[in-house]
């Protein structure tokens, strides 16, 4: 929930020969018809054999192959690029990752679509369509649900945020673009070590949109002007959220639940509930430090990130999300432009931007999302019409793991994408 692209200068998978058994693949040769919903097909590899399904979108094809590194037909992903993914998502089971998604859409190269390791920790198979919790790239979706809103007439970028909230500090002159473009300078509420102590005992702990306001009214002290400089803040979509429900009459879920039905995502939800459905990964809690045992956080109250971070999805899901977000589906070309108005995170390694409600990381735009138990990379390639997604099954909302995979995959098919300042 606290993401935020600390990707720098992600480590390429070396010279790890870890063996692919457990995984469950798709690699395909024809470019996706990206209007239709994702394809997926599966494989599951056992240390007895291996079945790999090659297939295009919409195709039914199978063939049996000894290993499923060696599974990309002429002119796709070659044998040594899925020798060096297979090896780069098979060491990142580490420090409480039991599985991990690994979806490349690509109209050159095809699609590749592969699950690793389990889904939890007693074995139980890591399905390609598991739903796992998204995290901070629900973000992009509030942000897109506000943008339309602005498409429509009905909020305007410049609006203060007291038109719809009352109270909120420096509220009568932070816009709703500052909310969006991480510039309202507001405390965030994640940030406060009392409930940071108490969501991190019980992450199913009883909570409101009303709980997380009131500790940014709390913290009025610590808010800095706006506009002034670019600061992750989740109070500033949890803010939107509001703006949200009050312009429209609906909850900001069945607004969310109304747009993911727009763009098709037919296994993409907005919890009212603190379980997800099935199938699913288990999450565990993991900092990148603590030995294990690692807990399982699977369990959550969505109402603590909401319009932050509450959605859960699945890897197809969001492979042709990642492509709605990266091409400004739904809204119209000049609000899709402002949306990409960035404003620098770093000032030196990979360039990483933000704009509204979407990050630039290199050439990449799109979201990284990490919360208790749960890390994803959805994020698309303008110049090569590409996708790439990650999602692993630990975290603890600070660190984002899948980061490092993702940046493993990215610098083998795109290694001039990460563009540095």
């Amino acid at each position: 929930m606290v993401a935020v692209v600390g990707l720098v200068a992600a480590s390429c998978g070396g010279d790890d020969d870890s063996d692919s058994a457990g995984a469950t693949t798709s690699v395909g040769s024809a470019a996706p018809d990206t209007t239709s919903e994702a394809t997926e097909v599966e494989a599951t590899t056992t240390e007895a054999e291996a079945t790999t399904t090659e297939a295009a979108p919409d195709t039914t094809s199978e063939t049996t192959e000894a290993a499923p590194s060696s599974s990309a037909a002429a002119g796709e992903f070659t044998a040594d690029e899925i020798a060096q993914i297979d090896a780069a998502a098979m060491a990142s089971l580490t420090n409480g990752t039991t599985g991990t998604i690994v979806s490349i859409v690509d109209p050159e190269r095809g699609t590749f679509f592969k699950a690793y390791g389990t889904a939890d920790e007693a074995g139980a198979p890591m399905l390609p369509d598991v739903h796992y919790r998204i995290g901070s790239v629900t973000k992009t979706f509030t942000a897109d649900a506000v943008l339309r809103l602005v498409d429509q007439g009905l909020v305007a970028l410049s609006d203060p945020i007291a038109m719809y909230v009352d109270d909120i500090p420096n509220g009568d002159v932070i816009t709703i673009q500052d909310l969006l473009a991480m510039r309202s300078g507001l405390f965030d509420y994640a940030s406060d070590p009392d409930f940071y102590a108490q969501y991190t005992a019980d992450p199913a702990l009883p909570w409101t949109t009303e709980d997380s306001l009131a500790l940014v009214r709390a913290h009025a002290a610590d808010a800095t002007a706006p506009n002034t400089t670019t600061e992750y803040t989740n109070a500033n979509f949890v803010l939107l959220g509001e703006v949200i429900e009050r312009v429209t009459g609906q909850t900001v879920e069945d607004h969310l639940t109304q747009l993911i039905g727009e763009l098709g995502l037919t296994n993409t939800s907005y919890p009212t509930g603190d379980t997800l459905p099935e199938p699913y990964a288990t999450g565990y809690y993991s900092d990148g430090t603590t030995p294990p045992p690692y807990r399982d956080v699977t369990v959550q109250n969505p109402a603590v990130p909401g319009a932050a971070g509450a959605i859960i999805s699945t890897v197809p899901d969001m492979t042709r999300y990642a492509i709605e977000m990266g091409t400004g589906a739904g809204l119209t070309p000049e609000t899709f432009e402002t949306r990409q108005t960035w404003t620098p995170f770093t000032t030196t390694g990979v360039r990483v931007q933000y704009g509204l409600g979407l990050t630039q990381l290199g050439d990449w735009i799109g979201h990284d999302g990490s919360m208790f138990g749960y890390s994803d990379m959805v994020f698309y390639l303008p110049s090569e019409q590409a996708a790439v997604v990650v999602m692993g099954n630990a975290a603890d909302q600070v660190a984002v793991p899948s980061q490092a995979l993702w940046g493993d995959v990215v610098k083998l098919l795109y290694p001039d994408s990460l563009t540095t300042w």
